[in-house]
């Protein structure tokens, strides 16, 4: 058995390369290692996704996935990358290796003729190629901003333009004065009966917008389908609470909800000190479990105006102890925890139910339109 790595893509922004195991020179196991810009708490940190894991089923259970990650964990520590994100085909399995649940998928649904509370927009612009493709992302990268998760977009044109990542259509919304301010990008899904093509769903990929004249915008051009569509399905929108106050109807709404990202924290410090802290000042110690040298142990925070410091000491009395997938949960914000809710948390043990640690994370609209 031989493990080897071998170069996907790389160019100024973005690398991406692929671990193998190998047996008599055939790869068995095989995952693929990228890197990408992420948000957090408002600012960028630096990240690495972990996608195409497959082993062959008489290779199972041989640990070549543990090995995998364990070399794809210490080469993100030597890149500066201090989270790691995946999409599972199990929970259970992935948890063994530290990730924990922090995004879900939200689908919501509704009758197209429910928007007739908003005006309906015809004036937006068609995205054709590379035209208008810099606003696009500079519409992105301003809506990501404010979302945990969402990955800074340099160049999206192998996703915008190419029918093999993405069969629908982008239309951009410019305010009046000329600045791009938002955009969708949507599909008709519809068959063909009898003699006649029959609806089925307007489907939403993608909805970013930086106000709520922009955002009402694009629920204004949804209705330049009414009469081709019977119903609207916005897809990954769990980062955008904004939606869901611009719809009325709600009991003619649907709303399903998926367990879909799973992340795991490898530089605490820097987590720690990438949050945003209260104005006042706080302390708190947690201690972290981890199989990771790098990661566990007792972390002090201090912070003040906004400001948090971190560092590791050595000390055995702290006010929380956390495995890793129950801090990373915890930080990501994932939902609202205090010392009642995270007491029925597995890998929790509270010493001091008035530390600071309960009020420093909160809730976060976690979110990511790629699938990777």
């Amino acid at each position: 058995m031989r493990i080897e790595t071998t170069k996907l893509h790389k160019d100024k922004y973005t690398q991406s390369y692929s671990i193998n195991v190998l047996e008599d020179d055939r790869c068995v196991s095989t995952a693929r290692i990228g890197y990408v810009n992420s948000v957090f708490a408002g600012k960028y940190i630096k990240a690495m996704t972990v996608g195409g894991v497959a082993t062959e089923p008489e290779y199972r259970r041989k640990g070549y996935v543990r090995k995998i990650l364990k070399m794809a964990f210490d080469d993100a520590i030597n890149k500066g990358a201090c989270v790691s994100f995946l999409h599972p085909f199990s929970f259970s399995y992935y948890r063994k290796f530290g990730y924990e649940k922090v995004a879900d998928q939200l689908i919501v649904e509704f009758p197209i003729d429910k928007l007739s509370h908003i005006p309906r927009e015809s004036a937006l612009y068609l995205l054709r190629g590379d035209n208008r493709l810099d606003d696009v992302i500079k519409i992105y990268n301003e809506f990501a901003l404010k979302r945990n998760i969402m990955f800074h977009r340099y160049d999206d044109r192998h996703f915008f333009t190419n029918p093999d990542r993405f069969k629908g259509s982008t239309y951009i919304w410019y305010d009046n004065n000329r600045k791009p301010a938002s955009y969708i990008s949507l599909s008709v899904e519809n068959y063909y009966h009898v003699n006649h093509m029959r609806s089925i769903n307007l489907n939403v990929y993608e909805m970013a917008f930086t106000s709520k004249e922009s955002l009402l915008k694009l629920f204004g051009f949804m209705r330049m389908f009414e009469g081709e569509n019977d119903t609207v399905k916005i897809h990954n929108c769990a980062m955008s609470p904004e939606i869901d106050l611009i719809l009325r109807h709600y009991i003619h709404t649907t709303y399903k909800r998926y367990p879909d990202l799973m992340a795991r924290i490898l530089d605490v410090k820097t987590i720690l000190e990438s949050n945003t802290y209260p104005q006042g000042k706080g302390y708190f110690r947690v201690n972290i479990t981890d199989d990771l040298e790098y990661t566990k142990g007792v972390w002090e925070v201090e912070f003040e105006n906004g400001v948090g410091v971190a560092k590791r000491v050595d000390k055995d009395k702290y006010d929380v102890s956390l495995s890793m997938p129950a801090f990373t949960q915890i930080v990501y914000g994932y939902d609202k925890y205090n010392a009642d809710v995270l007491a029925y948390m597995d890998g929790v043990e509270i010493f001091n139910e008035k530390s600071d640690f309960f009020h420093v994370f909160p809730k976060r609209y976690n979110g990511l339109f790629e699938h990777f």
